[in-house]
């Protein structure tokens, strides 16, 4: 995350279930959400720098996420590295951004890696991973991400795998900062 730019809200979308899978790296491997890796989510928020102050991480996961416990089981997954640390997680979750659309009713949601562990294209196996859940689960044809300007390096990733930019017009500020870091249009 580059908080050296200027932090304008994006949402992209994926109106179709299509993508090449990306396996985990070897040595590394995906667990679903267990109450002890709850810690562990907030931790990896910090590191990545998507949370600034823990005490928000750990806020927003009580207000969010444990009211429907029942779901991370099934919707959560973390990636733990050869030396068993946890390094990356995500998760599929319901979307606030599309009421009433359910070609958009999921979202992708907090996708992060530890920077010590970036390059490594965990968060790639991690986002195929979610999508194959997702299709698994047959939880809708196409769903939805919020992003930011200053997760141009992730909004590639995204891009890769179907998600397209949403209101271009409307944010267009915002895209514009994205496509010039990324070198495009």
């Amino acid at each position: 995350m580059d908080r050296s730019v200027e932090n304008i809200h994006l949402l992209m979308v994926k109106d179709n279930l299509e993508f090449s899978e990306i396996p985990l790296l070897e040595g590394y491997k995906f667990l679903m959400y267990s109450s002890d890796l709850k810690k562990k989510w907030t931790d990896i928020q910090v590191s990545s720098g998507h949370i600034l102050e823990r005490t928000e991480g750990e806020r927003y996961f009580e207000e969010v996420f444990l009211k429907k416990q029942e779901k991370l089981e099934e919707l959560m997954i973390f990636i733990e590295g050869p030396d068993k640390e946890i390094v990356g997680t995500g998760a599929i979750w319901e979307g606030k951004h599309f009421q009433n659309d359910k070609k958009r009713e999921y979202r992708l949601h907090w996708i992060a890696i530890d920077p010590k562990h970036g390059g490594k294209g965990l968060a790639k196996a991690l986002v195929s991973k979610l999508l194959t859940i997702f299709k698994d689960k047959k939880m809708g044809e196409g769903l939805y991400l919020s992003t930011q300007t200053c997760s141009y390096v992730a909004i590639k990733i995204y891009q890769n795998f179907g998600f397209q930019p949403y209101n271009l017009e409307k944010d267009k500020k915002g895209w514009n900062i994205v496509f010039e870091k990324l070198n495009e249009r």
